[in-house]
């Protein structure tokens, strides 16, 4: 046994001697770039993108994951998603990818779910020497529903005419980099060929000079006003909103609040923009135009703007929508300004609630299968409290009753209430005080 040990070493250590001499056969790093993904994915829940088997990070739609640095050497990329009823994630696409040194790539990941696609940006990554009065820049079309377009990029005022464009993309095309002084731009996109078809005007902006920016338009989701979205990404992979120009924010009203009165709503100090009228308890409007910035919404009693019921300023940021709600006591009233969360995703539903019963100021909120005795269960929301924004949880598609008991408590305060959501909906729920102050009324609100 110990000579075959010993002849097993003898073996062993020829081989190893065998590999170390002259060339390796491993590949040896001579530098680094960087890998990010993108998701354009409309009704993607966050994609989870790896190297090989480990995690990078997850992406949502619209955004980036951060930028990595990963050695000059061959590398498989994946997109992992957990479907309904899986226990684990699910591979949906990969991408080998020969990472060069001071190279740049961000992975777009496009198509559908079932059906994915992945397309490829490369660059160099910039070295600032710190004295340069420019940034680079490099824009994309990551539009889905949309054909070719044309990119205009100038100061403002730029009025878009054929021949003025910086260059003309279809999906999943990315212009080349380019330097630009810094100053104030104007980012446009039209049809190609077509100026006057503008699709997007973005408000002026100031980019930061030594810096490298990539900008991309996708389909807008349910979230935005305008049906259009850009976004722009840092060389780090962070992102901001590229906000349009000329398009208001949305402001939906919910009357959740036994004290106040049925009143009239103005937006703004002097009392003269009417919003909505008659806004009675339980009362919810659609989505209202409501010009962006600082807006003091003031409540009155309907038809007398002498008599102030309740007011609050709300700050809103271009294109985007608001939900506004009274809660509370009399002489206790509050106002909950949120931006709802209204994209579709084709994996799950999404479950909102809000507490706006006085009456129970801490309550559980169950959501058990049809049929099914809450004694053994746990809530699915607890001790959500009056005065509190609305709290989000995922379901799967299936037949739910839903109950409500007092926080620590099992004793029922209203329910079973049936609902039946299907993927992708997106469900959005108010406890509102009842009639008799030991129940409570729960209101399912329908889409604006």
């Amino acid at each position: 046994m110990r000579r075959f040990l010993f002849f097993m070493g003898v073996l062993v250590w020829v081989a190893l001697a065998s590999c170390t001499g002259g060339d390796t056969a491993f590949p040896v790093a001579t530098g680094k770039g960087t890998v990010r993904a993108v998701n354009t994915i409309k009704t993607s829940p966050g994609i989870t993108f790896l190297i090989e088997e480990r995690l990078i990070g997850a992406v949502n739609y619209k955004s980036s994951t951060t930028a990595q640095q990963y050695d000059d050497l061959e590398y498989i990329f994946n997109f992992e998603v957990l479907f309904p009823g899986d226990s684990g994630l699910q591979r949906i696409a990969s991408q080998f990818l020969d990472v060069v040194k001071d190279k740049e790539y961000t992975l777009i990941i496009g198509g559908t779910l079932a059906d994915p696609s992945i397309v490829v940006w490369e660059g160099d990554i910039r070295i600032w020497s710190g004295t340069e009065t420019v940034f680079e820049a490099r824009f994309g079309h990551t539009s889905a529903s949309l054909g070719s377009i044309d990119v205009y990029f100038a100061a403002p005022g730029i009025v878009p005419a054929t021949g003025q464009e910086i260059g003309t993309l279809v999906f999943g095309e990315v212009l080349p980099v380019a330097d630009y002084p810094g100053g104030d731009y104007v980012l446009i996109y039209t049809m190609a060929g077509d100026p006057a078809t503008i699709l997007f005007t973005s408000e002026v902006m100031t980019l930061a000079v030594q810096s490298s920016f990539t900008i991309s338009m996708f389909d807008a989701d349910a979230n935005e006003v305008a049906p259009m979205s850009v976004r722009l990404f840092s060389a780090s992979g962070s992102s901001q909103v590229v906000f349009q120009a000329s398009v208001a924010s949305t402001l939906r009203f919910f009357h959740t609040s036994m004290a106040l009165a049925t009143a009239d709503i103005y937006g703004d100090e002097a009392v003269t923009t009417l919003l909505a009228s008659d806004h009675a308890f339980g009362d919810v409007t659609g989505d209202i135009p409501v010009v962006s910035g600082a807006n003091l919404i003031t409540y009155t009693t309907a038809g007398d703007t002498g008599v102030i019921l309740f007011e609050d300023e709300v700050i809103l940021f271009p294109g985007a929508h608001y939900q506004f709600y009274v809660v509370g006591e009399t002489d206790a009233l509050v106002a909950i300004s949120i931006v709802p969360d209204r994209r579709s995703v084709e994996t799950r539903a999404k479950f909102s609630f809000l507490n706006a019963a006085t009456n129970h100021g801490s309550i559980n909120v169950y959501v058990v299968l049809a049929d099914t005795d809450i004694t053994d269960q746990l809530p699915i929301i607890a001790a959500l409290t009056v005065g509190n924004a609305p709290v989000s949880v995922n379901l799967q598609s299936d037949s739910f009753d839903l109950y409500l008991t007092p926080a620590g408590e099992q004793t029922i305060i209203t329910g079973p209430v049936r609902f039946d959501p299907a993927l992708g909906d997106i469900v959005d729920v108010i406890v509102l005080d009842a009639i008799d102050p030991s129940s409570a009324d729960i209101i399912f609100i329908p889409p604006p």
